[in-house]
């Protein structure tokens, strides 16, 4: 399997209690590089600014960046608890409109992948047209981003129609329960993934960090635990992580719960450390035994 993965890089300064750490962030990045570990080969479309490439490229350790050139490289602020990590203040500290273009070197490079992931983190990155002109592909969408502007440094939610514009070209998407009720204006799960699926969508996961997810599979669902980490460091980036387990084990089960479990073990298994993902697809099989 080959994939493609699609939106900015961002240099992220994460607070968890009293200490503060900088460090390179994105779902190009927390996704791409677990996808890298988990035996996938994985090439970043990614956009930041030229002189931070050097810096990018060595984080990219065994997964092909290509660059795509944008005037600034976005930086981003987190605050959180470990106490309690679902719940974090995140802003914007530079804004960057990381646009990629579908111009047609672009859209024929694609065309080699079997699996491409957009993955925004506000509304500028991912035009209409990109999806448009990829429709024949298999697209799986993560994150907030395609509905989501920067303004004053904070992040907005703003743009619903954007999402549900692309949903009958996507094959997989997956948010937060929060950003799911802002872009279907419903309160239950149920009542969520029937206006995502009315609108077109084939399967929707929602994730709700430390209470588990959900997933739903045509008509199907399937309620997925958290499993508690041995130690938790850094919840940063623990949804993309969850992304990258369920597009990996899409090649290793038939069954959406085990595709969910497996998922849902990747993103506790990097709750251990700082950055993503580091171990491989035996290690995640081996603690889903335990």
């Amino acid at each position: 399997m080959k994939i493609a993965i699609l939106g900015p890089v961002c240099k992220d300064y994460i607070k968890v209690d009293n200490e503060t750490k900088a460090q390179i962030g994105s779902i190009v990045y927390y996704t791409g590089v677990a996808l890298k570990n988990l035996g996938v080969q994985v090439t970043a479309f990614a956009t930041f600014n030229e002189k931070d490439n050097d810096w990018i490229v060595k984080h990219f350790e065994g997964v092909q960046v290509r660059h795509i050139s944008d005037d600034r490289t976005l930086e981003v602020q987190h605050k959180l608890s470990r106490a309690n990590p679902d719940v974090r203040i995140n802003k914007i500290k530079v804004c960057a409109k990381g646009v990629i273009k579908p111009d047609s070197k672009l859209i024929s490079e694609l065309d080699n992948f079997d699996v491409i992931i957009l993955a925004p983190l506000l509304d500028t990155n991912i035009p209409f047209e990109l999806v448009e002109k990829l429709k024949h592909k298999k697209i799986v969408y993560g994150n907030f981003g395609i509905f989501t502007a920067c303004e004053n440094g904070n992040w907005v939610a703003k743009y619903p129609e954007k999402l549900i514009q692309i949903l009958p070209y996507l094959q997989y998407v997956f948010l937060d329960v929060n950003e799911a009720v802002f872009v279907s204006d419903k309160k239950d799960i149920y009542e969520i993934a029937s206006f995502f699926h009315k609108k077109g969508l084939k399967n929707l996961i929602l994730t709700e960090g430390s209470k588990g997810s959900h997933v739903f599979s045509g008509e199907k669902y399937y309620k997925i635990p958290a499993f508690s980490p041995n130690k938790l460091i850094d919840p940063t980036g623990a949804g993309d992580n969850y992304v990258a387990g369920f597009i990996k084990a899409l090649d290793l089960f038939d069954d959406p719960e085990k595709q969910g479990r497996f998922a849902a073990m990747v993103a506790t298994i990097s709750l251990e450390k700082r950055g993503t993902f580091d171990l491989a697809t035996k290690d995640v099989l081996e603690r889903l035994k335990i």
